[in-house]
């Protein structure tokens, strides 16, 4: 029993050796662990612009990149304000002080060619530029690399492990350690727990927080490609920016009228359109010209379809008899008529215009009685315009007021909107529609109703010079500019792209080749413009044409 227990005692020690031995690998990795308080864990990322050395310098009005490729600088030069490339321009430039040549390539690009630009170290470059209409004098300081470079080597095997390098160490030296504890004091498994105690109690001692700047690493761009950055903003070369046609506009305050913005409809002029239905119960026909359908232009008067009546069984038997009973007075007044011609000298002439009257008035009531039967009616377009509805078909038997065709002139079309707020109805300046494929279409307000509809106010404005691919009912967005100012920035609607999580952002230039997102609050204006009420300053450069561009690059 006793042996069992020192057996057993012997067992319990040597378990709790290898249990500190395991805490002795683990604590030697806990300098990579911890960091500051308030700190993230991950290090902070520092980003270096492209692998060729640049040159940057800007002006008011102009701004210059030169890159090292090679053993020249190729410089680019654009209006510092719209991004715009100025193609002819006089360059020179001095390199440490001594002249260099300067010669252009074309398409706006320039060659700056001096063998001081082959000795590594610092340069001093200063440029004279003379460019529509500006001198001016850009300066600047260019790094040039050591030619003898410090090769890349491959990483070694170990290195391609999926754990960090102070991690692999800490793991093989914590496995050594517990090894050499086991084989010196395999007889005395109680010291080899006091010496790994000690260990792991010295490695969590020295386990002191890392500051998080201690793990900063920088990303290199190893090759002059359009790219986003791991802080959002994006690397774009210039010749990237010149091939998208990059525009910029510098942000100012500036005022505008308040906008509201209120949901609309395309309907159709009251002059403009017309609405043909049946006037009497009767079968539909196509007139001598054709049947008229949808689409198709028409002129005032045209016949749009013919239309034959309808008359019940018993009806065309009343008429038939009247016309029967009109029929044999007819006869018996054109008899009457002849006798008293032929006597004409004994009778009065008051009696032989009398039947002759009377024959007239009966052969008309006949024709208006055999009309209702047998006569058709011709249904004709009241305006000009297109057919925007035909519901006749040959054959068919239409109702009385039942509406067969609807005619719509295409240069008379309205907008129709609802204010919920009748506030504005009265202050109205100028408005905007904008169609859902975004076209712009100017309106002239005409008038507001008096009878609230939908909880609104119905406001009504003409469309100037509408285009053809307008369609009735068509939903529009109504953007009216009121009498109220409104000062702020006010930039084109091409500048607001959507970003990655839905918001608005713009971008803004910050330098010659680096652009930054900025989530923004906007307004329409007039839909063309936006009022931008937060999330940008002023004077700063703004992409105005190419964002949507911009906003693609990954």
């Amino acid at each position: 029993m006793l042996v069992w227990n020192a057996q057993r005692r012997s067992s319990f020690v040597r378990g709790l050796a290898a249990a500190l031995v395991w805490l002795v690998i683990v604590a030697s990795d806990t300098r990579a662990v911890f960091a500051h308080a308030g700190h993230d864990h991950g290090p902070q990322i520092e980003v270096s612009a492209s692998v060729a050395p640049r040159l940057e310098a800007s002006s008011d009005d102009f701004e210059l990149l030169a890159v090292l490729k090679g053993a020249d600088l190729i410089v680019t030069i654009d209006r510092f304000r719209t991004n715009e490339p100025i193609v002819e321009a006089k360059i020179s430039a001095t390199v440490n002080g001594e002249a260099a040549d300067v010669t252009p390539v074309g398409d706006g690009t320039f060659k700056l060619a001096s063998p001081k630009l082959m000795v590594p170290g610092r340069v001093e470059v200063v440029f004279i530029v003379d460019a529509v209409g500006i001198n001016d004098l850009l300066a600047g300081a260019l790094e040039i690399p050591s030619a003898a470079a410090t090769p890349v080597r491959a990483a070694v095997w170990w290195q391609r492990l999926p754990l960090r390098q102070d991690t692999l160490i800490g793991t093989i030296g914590g496995f050594l350690a517990g090894v050499l504890l086991v084989l010196l004091f395999r007889r005395r498994p109680a010291a080899a727990a006091v010496v790994a105690l000690v260990c792991s109690t010295a490695l969590i001692a020295d386990a002191r927080p890392v500051n998080a700047a201690e793990g900063n690493r920088t990303i290199t761009i190893t090759a002059d490609l359009p790219q986003r950055l791991p802080d959002g903003t994006l690397f774009v070369p210039k010749v990237t920016q010149r091939l998208l046609s990059i525009r910029t506009v510098m942000a100012g305050e500036s005022t505008a009228g308040s906008t509201l913005e209120l949901n609309g409809q395309i309907i159709a002029d009251p002059a403009g359109f017309g609405r043909v239905q049946a006037t009497v119960d009767g079968r539909v026909d196509a007139p001598p010209s054709g049947l008229v359908v949808a689409g198709q232009k028409v002129k005032r008067g045209q016949a749009l379809a013919v239309l034959t009546p309808i008359v019940a069984t018993a009806d065309r038997s009343s008429f038939e008899s009247a016309v029967g009973e009109i029929d044999t007075r007819i006869a018996l007044a054109e008899a009457k008529l002849t006798r008293l011609t032929r006597i004409a000298g004994v009778v009065a002439q008051k009696d032989i215009d009398d039947t002759r009257t009377e024959l007239e008035t009966l052969k008309t009531r006949r024709t208006a009685v055999r009309g209702v039967v047998r006569e058709t009616v011709t249904l004709a377009a009241p305006i000009d315009g297109i057919v925007s509805m035909s519901a006749a078909v040959p054959g068919q038997v239409a109702t009385a007021r039942e509406a067969l065709f609807e005619i719509v002139d295409p240069a008379k079309l309205w907008v129709e909107a609802i204010a919920f707020d009748t506030r504005h109805a009265a202050d109205i300046t100028a408005a905007r529609a904008i169609d859902p494929n975004g076209a712009v279409l100017a309106l002239d307000f005409v008038g507001r109703g008096i009878s609230a509809r939908q909880q609104g106010l119905p406001l009504n404005f003409s469309i100037k010079s509408p285009p053809a691919s307008l369609v009735l009912g068509t939903p529009v967005n109504v953007l009216v500019t009121t009498r109220e100012v409104r000062q702020g920035l006010i930039l084109p609607q091409s500048a607001v792209v959507k970003g990655q999580n839905g918001l608005s952002i713009v971008w803004t230039h910050t330098q010659a080749e680096r652009f930054k997102p900025n989530i923004v609050k906007v307004k329409p204006i007039d839909g063309q413009r936006l009022l931008v009420d937060g999330g940008l300053a002023a004077n700063e450069r703004v992409v105005i044409e190419g964002a949507t561009l911009l906003n693609q690059v990954r």
